[in-house]
């Protein structure tokens, strides 16, 4: 299990007070009308406080024994998911060791100053999952907001929840390490990501940031040593997708989460700008890869970090199919946390990715109302390609914000409805799916086109893959877990045949969604036949030509 120690104050979330997250503790989210405490008992667990996530808490197994606890919550029909509690960190590649000067190379290499004729990023709000942001520098004076619920008429100090959300007077954002509405700042990281993304312009002060027409919600889901539980993480995601954020900035990077990849797929329209890492590794390989930034979700805009020299930075990871593009991440000078007027430099993609999620904003300002889609769109569509990045990213080029200014007020590519938001269950070891390829679009120089809308492709056929069968069916408890891929949503169709019979025993339908998808059969099938002891043949289909057959056997 990989640790990223954060707590939660729980009367928020109505845990008891002295409730943390910690080692050996597992994700739950459990079935809507399901007993948590019968769950509990029949895995042999306790729990350690409910999270904001619908019909989801963090639990302990009462022997100590992880691998066993998820096991036996994975194998209760009531369990939804069952993952141990990973461990997240920052992607700061160093701490500042610098002196300070206010040479922001990375604004002119992103073409910042030339979108700033039309847009600084009015009227928009990002959201910062970070270490908390210093609330009172100077830089950043205004520029940070919260809750639109909890603002105005006193209900920013009445005791109250006054929208409903379960937290109390988050009118400044949110801190989901104490569990309160003070999300300081006691690392630095937060607050410098933050000046890069909104610090005041033209002031006199300090730095500018590239969208400083914007707010910032602070989200404080790591701690004072640049570390969280992704629990804690998920969970200030998932607060900031139902807040309505249209751009949400998280540089930080940890191992595959299951409960990760449902929070981004349950918010296809707020577009999550992620750090690519700093360990020189590939993000296309699943065993080395970082998340969230190889999620396969399509509002994930994974950002790797380039240098002075355009040249990718030696840490920075990489890949040709799940790192977007590449904005500047060495010696970056921002705002720190040390003082009310303090900042510092220093380097890592998580300084690359707060440069493209001001350019969202920047972007988003231009033409309010976009998809997150026409969003990543128009950044990713828009880069200046450049031969030391091609095969790098998925786009080979760097951030250009005037390009991507000019390419949203163009014509926009038509969009295809998206899917129904599903994850792909990984039980053991991470799975990246590539995500799908940017609309088609030519770019011949850096300078701003206007791209012409593309003809939409027919859907292609949908297609049966990667058909696992798990489990027993021994004794009256025995079950069976039938997983399996599909490229795009149909009716899958099961079918069990007795040994050496043509003839099915029983054949039943279930709808099925892109991606991973897991069914849990018993000696009850559902179509109410109850197999004997004896020799089976499990078929799942698409069609006569498009399954997979497994011998099954029932004691």
């Amino acid at each position: 299990m990989r640790r990223v120690s954060a707590l939660i104050a729980v009367f928020l979330f109505a845990a008891p007070a002295a409730a943390h997250a910690g080692e050996g503790d597992i994700i739950v989210i459990r079935e809507p009308g399901a007993d948590a405490r019968d769950i509990r008992e029949d895995a042999g667990v306790r729990i350690v406080k409910p999270l904001g996530l619908e019909h989801a808490e963090l639990v302990k197994p009462r022997d100590g024994d992880v691998a066993e606890a998820v096991t036996e919550l994975r194998a209760d029909d009531d369990v939804v998911l069952a993952e141990p509690d990973r461990r997240v960190s920052i992607n700061r590649l160093d701490a500042p060791n610098d002196p300070y000067f206010a040479s922001l190379w990375g604004l002119p290499d992103s073409a910042v100053p030339a979108a700033w004729t039309s847009t600084t990023g009015a009227g928009v709000t990002v959201g910062v999952v970070d270490t908390g942001v210093r609330a009172d520098h100077l830089d950043l004076a205004g520029q940070l907001t919260g809750n639109p619920g909890e603002i105005g008429g006193g209900r920013e100090t009445n005791g109250l929840d006054d929208d409903g959300n379960g937290l109390i007077d988050d009118f400044r954002g949110w801190d989901f390490i104490s569990a309160d509405n003070l999300p300081q700042d006691g690392n630095g990281h937060g607050t410098h990501v933050t000046g890069t993304i909104a610090a005041l312009a033209d002031n006199g002060r300090g730095v500018a940031g590239v969208a400083p027409g914007a707010k910032v919600v602070p989200l404080r889901a790591l701690d004072n040593s640049g570390n969280g539980f992704m629990s804690t993480i998920a969970s200030a995601l998932d607060y900031a997708g139902d807040l309505g954020l249209p751009v949400v900035n998280a540089s930080l990077g940890g191992g595959y989460s299951t409960v990760l990849e449902r929070v981004v797929a349950a918010h296809p329209n707020t577009l999550y700008v992620v750090a690519a890492g700093n360990s020189n590794a590939n993000n296309d390989d699943p065993a080395i890869a970082s998340f969230p930034c190889a999620l396969p979700q399509a509002n994930v805009l994974c950002v790797a970090a380039h240098d002075r020299d355009n040249a990718r930075a030696s840490f920075s990871n990489y890949g040709a199919t799940t790192v977007d593009l590449s904005a500047p991440g060495v010696s970056i000078v921002s705002t720190w946390s040390t003082g009310s007027n303090a900042y510092a430099t220093t380097q890592g993609t998580s300084m690359a990715s707060p440069h493209v999620a001001g350019a969202a904003a920047d972007v988003l300002s231009a033409r309010p109302g976009v998809t997150a889609a026409q969003l990543k769109w128009a950044l990713t569509s828009s880069t200046d390609i450049t031969p030391a990045l091609v095969g790098t990213t998925v786009t080979g080029g760097r951030l250009d914000t005037a390009a991507a200014v000019a390419a949203i007020n163009g014509t926009l590519p038509v969009e295809v409805a998206p899917p129904t938001p599903t994850v792909t269950p990984t039980p053991d070891a991470p799975v990246v799916t590539p995500p799908p390829p940017p609309p088609p679009v030519a770019i011949a120089t850096p300078t701003p086109v206007v791209t012409p809308e593309p003809t939409p492709a027919e859907p292609a056929s949908p297609r049966l893959t990667d058909v696992n069968v798990g489990g027993s069916l021994s004794g009256v408890k025995g079950k069976l877990r039938v997983s399996f891929k599909l490229t795009r949503s149909a009716k899958v169709r099961f079918a069990v045949h007795a040994k050496g019979k043509s003839k099915a025993l029983a054949t039943w339908t279930k709808q099925a969604h892109r991606g991973g998808n897991q069914f849990t059969l018993t000696r009850k099938l559902p179509t109410g036949k109850t197999l004997k002891r004896g020799a089976y043949t499990l078929s799942v289909s698409l069609s006569a030509s498009a399954q997979s057959s497994t011998a099954i056997r029932v004691r």
